[in-house]
Formats: structure tokens, sequence, C-alpha cells
């Protein structure tokens, strides 16, 4: 049969992009289809308004979160949720890829050990870091976490005054604070005080959208944007068979061809359009997870340079595998950028002046804790009578209790540094998603995973998932980095086929 291309891939995110590179770099035609539009359109960069609270740069869908529809922090431009991400790309610990190690009975059995351990992502993890040009100390201690190659760059943005303090204070208390490793040119970097969450002005923060027009520039790859996939054609014998594809801009509805598919869309997109082609199973769309990420703020007498500069810079694995008070498997600590004025009304300040607001984040200081969403089969994607995607989702009470506890054990490496007086709240709001997956998990045996070991949807061998989705546990660290490294090891596979 004639094909369009040898591989069409669906999403541009971490996944998508790294997919489709690595296919294109060996001479095979790709297409790359992405819903949003080139990053480029929207500006400006960095207005708070227009970044998050008109949410631009995000998903214009509204999605149906426990049965209330939202505008989801969903990346929705060239790049997915790279072009919106803080820039942190941690290689995860090897307990991450044998969850039943601590968490026994509250897993099934089938989930103790992913299909694959970090010794078979390890070159792929150095491939990634030199795809996405990752700057770093790599003499710091990363405690459980494994150390990025020594091959990254050692230009490093200048530390923070305060977060010199903060990672010296903790120190003399026995704690192993380190730099973060970022996707950030800091020859280029302007150092913004916004940068999570916003379009990177310039482009020093390295994202997918950047993988991709390197790919197009020097490759046979061929990028259609504004473009929604509406679902997978299959033939009467299951095999997908092309994609059918929705022109936003003209309206006009068209089909695609190749040799094999990859489907990057997100947990929640992925999940949607398998659902969308008729493609269902017992695990299609369950297990939604996403990390609980307790917050906590610390105030300061004098200013912390929040309003000013870039200070996502530390992380903290000290707590990893739980607190002196809570003695379970949790995941990372790290600093986070202070939010603006607009942010800081919508979290419930509503009714201070905004002079005020602007003060008080001149003296912020926030942490943000990562702890691992347990997978539980009532946490779904679905797709509603009306066609919308709806998405349930409850964090249960293990989660709740070790998110309150790494927030007790971050206020205190906050009042450590100075902090005059802290505070910690739960997840931030229903609308924020980052580090969604589950939803399309890999694994051995298909009567407890939807796509094997090699990603590919249980039978039909020439589509192959290269997003989070495919996660069956979320890790505790940020899966950026372990999507990039799975999709380049995926690429491989799905190129020996053809």
């Amino acid at each position: 049969m004639e094909r369009d291309f040898d591989v069409i891939v669906i999403g541009s995110g971490a996944g998508g992009a790294a997919f489709a590179h690595a296919c294109v770099s060996t001479g095979k035609t790709v297409l790359l289809i992405e819903r949003g539009q080139p990053a480029g359109r929207t500006t400006p960069p960095l207005d708070e308004r227009t970044n998050l609270i008109d949410k631009v740069p995000y998903d214009d869908r509204r999605v149906c979160i426990n049965e209330t529809p939202l505008r989801l922090y969903m990346g929705g431009v060239l790049g997915g949720g790279t072009s919106v991400f803080g820039g942190a790309m941690l290689r995860p610990s090897s307990d991450d890829f044998h969850p039943g190690r601590h968490y026994g009975e509250r897993l099934d059995r089938s989930l103790w050990d992913w299909p694959i351990t970090y010794e078979d992502l390890q070159p792929y993890y150095e491939q990634a870091e030199m795809l996405y040009r990752l700057s770093g100390s790599i003499d710091d201690d990363f405690g459980p976490l494994h150390a990025p190659c020594r091959q990254i760059s050692s230009r490093v943005l200048p530390m923070a005054p305060i977060n010199e303090r903060l990672m010296a204070t903790n120190r003399a208390r026995g704690l192993r604070p380190f730099r973060l490793p970022l996707a950030i040119d800091t020859s280029r970097c302007e150092r913004c005080d916004s940068c999570a969450g916003f379009l990177c002005p310039n482009g020093a923060r390295r994202s997918a959208a950047q993988v991709i027009d390197e790919a197009a520039l020097q490759h046979k790859l061929h990028v259609m944007t504004n473009t929604e996939v509406l679902r997978l054609v299959t033939t009467t014998k299951g095999e997908i068979d092309g994609v059918s594809v929705f022109d936003r801009a003209t309206g006009e509805t068209r089909q695609f061809r190749a040799n094999s598919y990859g489907l990057a869309a997100g947990a929640i997109g992925s999940a949607a359009i398998l659902l969308k082609s008729g493609i269902d199973g017992p695990h299609v769309g369950r297990y939604y997870m996403m990390h609980y990420s307790p917050i906590a703020v610390g105030v300061f007498a004098r200013p912390t340079g929040a309003s000013d500069t870039f200070i996502k810079q530390v992380g903290f694995t000290d707590y990893y595998f739980g607190t002196p008070d809570c003695p379970h498997k949790m995941g990372l600590v790290q600093s986070l950028p202070a939010p603006g004025p607009l942010m800081l009304k919508k979290a419930g300040l509503k009714g201070i002046p905004t002079s005020i607001l602007s003060f008080l984040r001149r003296r912020l200081l926030p942490l943000a804790g990562i702890v691992e969403d347990l997978p539980n089969p009532q946490n779904r994607v679905f797709v509603r009578n009306d066609g919308a995607i709806g998405v349930q989702h409850e964090f249960g009470q293990f989660d709740q209790d070790r998110g309150a506890a790494l927030g007790r054990a971050m206020t205190r490496i906050l009042r450590r540094a100075g902090a005059v007086t802290c505070s910690s709240r739960s997840f931030p709001s229903r609308e924020h998603v980052a580090h969604q997956c589950g939803t399309l998990r890999f694994g051995q045996d298909p009567a407890h995973a939807v796509v094997d070991a090699e990603c590919r949807l249980f039978g039909r061998p020439d589509l192959f998932v290269v997003d989070g989705s495919i996660l069956p546990t979320s890790m505790g660290v940020g899966p950026s980095l372990t999507i990039v490294a799975n999709a380049l090891r995926v690429a491989r596979v799905a190129l020996a086929s053809m």
C-alpha cells in the first residue's frame, strides 16, 4: 500500500520530538502533527496575565476535571509542556524502576517492577542530556538519584545569594542540597524571575520545539501545527491504516498514512485519541497519575531576589525515601520561582492590594515537593458523550499524608535559611496537571498493561506510545528526562522494524 511517510508522530512534546528526531536522523520521512500553534506566535512572552491567567501558551480545550470544565496548565504550543516547563531534568533513582521495594502491598504485584530497568535506559539518558544541552554540577551529591553524565556543560547560572544561604545552612544540619541540572544555555539566559510557566523570551531554555526545528532544517521532517488528530484509522483486522486530522484554521479534514506511528499527545491526550479511535481495553485511560505536590513558602525579612532573577536552582533528595515522622517513599524537593501578583491573587490573596503583593513577592522563597501519586484504576481519562475529554482523579489518603509530612520538612528547610514565617499547602489546583502519566502503561503482560516493554500497543506492532502515559508509576522526579530517554530507546526499536 502507498504510504505518505515512513513515520507519523502525534504530539510535539518531550517524547514526540525525541522520537521524531531519532527517526528522521536516519533518513526516514517523518510527519509530526501538533494541535497547538508554533510557540513564537504567543506574545508578549513575559506578561503574567497573557501566560498564566489567559493561558495563551496552554491548551485551549476545556477538559472536564471531576465534572468541572477547566482550561488546564497543559502545554498547548509546539514543544508541548517543554515550552513552558522550568528546565530541570533529572535522572531518577534505580528504585523508581522497582516500586514494589517501597510500596509492597499497596501496589498490585504486576507493578512491583517496571518491564525495563534503569540500566536499560542509562545510555539513552546520556543522549537525552546531550539533546537538551543540560548544564549543572556533576560533582554534587544527588543522593539516591543518578547523576547526569560528565559531558553536560559545567557552565552554570550564578547562584542567587538566598540559594547559597539555603544550601549552606542546611548542609550545616546534615542535608545534601545540590544544583538542579537545567536545560538552559547559560550564555543566553536573561535570568528572568518568571521562568517556569512562561515561554522563554530568547530560546535560552531548551525545548522540544527547538529539537523539532533543528531536525526540520537538517532532515526530512514535516511539521503540521494547529492540526488536531481526530482518530487513528483502523482496518477491519484492527491494523492502523492512517490518521484522520482536522486543520483548525481551514476546517479541512485530511488523512495521512505511514508505516509506523508514534503517539505522544500526553497521558490525557494520547488516551483520548485511542478511545476516540475505538481502541479500548481494561487499562486504556485508567491509572491516571500526576505528582502530589505540596508547596512550602518562606517569607524573609529581606528581599530574596525572587522578583528580580532566576531562583529555581536547588534540589534536595534527603527525604526521597521519607521524613522522620513519615518513613515512606516520597521524592524530590526543589526550589521554585515566586508567583507573581496575579497568581497570588488566584491562590487566595484576592483582597490584598497588588502593591502589597509585589512587596511580599520580593521576600518569598518557595519550595515544591514531589510525592508519587500511586496508581488507582478509578483515576482515569475518558471521552464524554458530548466528545469532550473527561478526567476523574482524586489523591488517596496515603498520598495526602506523605505530602503533609514533606510539607513540614520543607518548612524546616526554609526556617534554617532564615525565613521569618513559613506556610505549606497541598497540590496547587485542579488546573495544574504537570507530570501527568500512567494511562497507557507499559508492561510484559497485556492482562496488566496497554503497551509492551518496547512501547508497542499490544496487538498493533506499528503503533508506539512514547510519552509519559506509558509510566506504570510516577517516580520521585519530574518525568521529562525519562520520557526523552525512553522515546530515543523506542525509536531504535521502531527503526529496526521498518
